[in-house]
């Protein structure tokens, strides 16, 4: 019974932290160009006239700094032309 707890948990735990990403399972050819596409996602944010445009560019911003954020904490870095730009 322990044993089946045990395991129930533990899958439990899993699901949640891959929900909890989208999903999103860093390895390196994924994290390789995560610093391009959040620099192409703020210049079209920054251009964008439409609100609901800009709602749904922020939102895909937000999704790809979480990306960026799992990529480094599992070792893999993303590049980050973005600070190219300061």
């Amino acid at each position: 019974m322990k044993q089946q707890t045990l395991i129930a948990l533990s899958a439990l735990m899993f699901s949640s932290s891959v929900l909890a990403n989208g999903g999103f399972e860093p390895n390196k050819k994924a994290c390789v160009n995560v610093g391009k596409e959040i620099t192409r996602v703020s210049t079209e944010m920054d251009v964008a006239k439409s609100g609901i445009q800009k709602s749904w560019l922020k939102r895909q911003l937000s999704a790809l700094e979480t990306k960026r954020s799992s990529c480094s904490t599992k070792g893999f870095k993303a590049n980050r032309p973005e600070l190219a730009k300061l």
